[in-house]
């Protein structure tokens, strides 16, 4: 699969951007007259425009080279949504697309906006043990993961993309800590890990990937969403202006399935 290309140091979009989310509904009239309306699930969709601004001449070829390749609106590629959380249930840690692996967590812990919504998590085994989530985030893409943590000793947790690794000192402070890479060439998938050492026991609040390369403001989410793999142009040229020697601007409207 194609996927649209990030610019920059790894973005997908520029502000400011539009975001309009369509729901969809069918309606029966039957021969009483009474009307009978269910939605259609599958036929939602996100409209985006977005707006570019000095872009370089190898990035504008990455958006053309993807228009050429989908036959203007007629194929489809992969789009991650830039306002996204891609992880799901990044508050509920019981839930099937966290493993946990040896770790045991509790919610209902306080956390660094003054409600009740961390969690603990505990490594009580004699060897290091991870708290991952794969999601549908291509290799190829730069992406943020984020979280907040704090742990009554100091110590240092690993946060992991795939095969690409940091470690950063944890204490009794509250701090958001992040790693920020691609992940493995030409893989559909990442998996987003905090490595937690032996015998340690950690609070988390605000597990957090987006598509770009610094963390933003924290979202809650359910289901996992953001992935947009049926995406395709809308109109049938995309326009292009030169702004100066090497850079241009370029205006994108796209249509995503969900």
């Amino acid at each position: 699969m194609n996927w649209f290309p990030q610019i920059g140091a790894g973005t997908v979009a520029q502000f400011p951007l539009q975001r309009k989310r369509q729901w969809r509904a069918i309606t029966n009239v039957m021969e009483s007259g009474e009307l009978i309306t269910l939605p259609d699930n599958k036929g939602g969709q996100i409209e985006w425009s977005l707006s570019y601004q000095e872009l370089a001449d190898a990035e504008i070829v990455k958006l053309t080279d993807l228009f050429a390749a989908s036959g203007g609106g007629a194929g489809s590629f992969g789009f991650v949504d830039p306002l996204a959380n891609l992880l799901g249930w990044s508050e509920d840690l019981s839930k099937p697309d966290w493993q946990l692996g040896l770790l045991t967590g509790t919610g209902g812990f306080s956390d660094p906006v003054g409600t009740q919504r961390a969690w603990n998590v505990q490594n009580p085994n004699g060897a290091e043990q991870t708290l991952s989530q794969t999601v549908g985030v291509p290799g190829v893409y730069r992406a943020c993961f984020s979280v907040y943590v704090r742990s009554d000793s100091t110590g240092t947790i690993g946060m992991i993309r795939d095969t690409n690794r940091v470690n950063v000192p944890v204490g009794p402070q509250w701090k958001r800590i992040q790693i920020s890479s691609t992940g493995v060439a030409g893989s559909v998938n990442s998996t987003f890990s905090v490595a937690i050492t032996a015998g340690s026991t950690v609070r988390v609040f605000g597990l957090q990937v987006e598509a770009q390369p610094w963390p933003s403001p924290y979202r809650p989410t359910g289901t996992a969403a953001g992935i947009l793999e049926e995406t395709r142009f809308l109109g049938g040229e995309l326009a292009v202006v030169s702004t100066a020697p090497g850079l241009s601007a370029c205006q994108v409207k796209l249509v995503s399935r969900v």
